[in-house]
């Protein structure tokens, strides 16, 4: 019950979170499990958020445990909201966070949109067949070498595509989405 709780309720549009709560009253009917709490997270958390001049109050933090509780059951979440509603910065507070718990956590952030699809993941010339990188495959390939900035000792590393999501570039990043992990393309 509380896994599909907690899993689930950040997901969820403030209107229909009653209707959710119902639905998991009759589904397990008579059971209340409280929310188990990572004190040491929720610290760090309040921790950073202040040294970035934010405040620590318990709407932002929950954001940022949630994010970090989505992160560890999904290789790939979607943040989204309106411009200036803290997306940014909840991402931000998390990975300073998990490094300041000793879990490093480095970040490369893309703007999908900058850039053409072929730009964005890569081509083949039709007359050579010679494949020509992306900016997503050079990164996803550093980062699986530990080349420049990403460094084997980071536990975590990001690839964050910050701009409106779009079904030019999304619909190619579903393989990688789902549990395949896999960047099939047309190509």
């Amino acid at each position: 019950m509380r896994g599909l709780r907690d899993f689930n309720w950040p997901k969820i549009v403030v209107d229909d979170r009653q209707i959710f709560l119902g639905l998991i009253a009759d589904l397990f009917p008579g059971i209340q499990a409280a929310p188990q709490v990572d004190m040491e997270l929720q610290g760090r958390i309040r921790t950073v958020t202040r040294d970035r001049g934010l405040q620590a109050e318990e709407g932002y933090v929950l954001k940022c445990v949630q994010l970090a509780e989505i992160l560890e059951v999904r290789h790939c979440c979607f943040i989204i909201g309106n411009p200036g509603c803290g997306k940014t910065a909840v991402w931000g507070t998390l990975a300073g966070a998990q490094t300041l718990g000793k879990m490093d956590t480095i970040h490369d952030i893309v703007d999908p949109k900058a850039v053409t699809a072929d730009e964005l993941f890569g081509c083949m010339n039709p007359k050579t067949k010679e494949w020509k990188d992306g900016v997503l495959s050079t990164i996803m390939r550093d980062m699986n070498k530990n080349n420049g900035p990403y460094k084997a000792h980071h536990k975590y590393k990001w690839i964050i595509l910050d701009g409106d999501v779009d079904p030019e570039w999304i619909e190619s990043l579903n393989t990688v989405m789902d549990d395949n992990k896999v960047l099939t393309l047309v190509s």
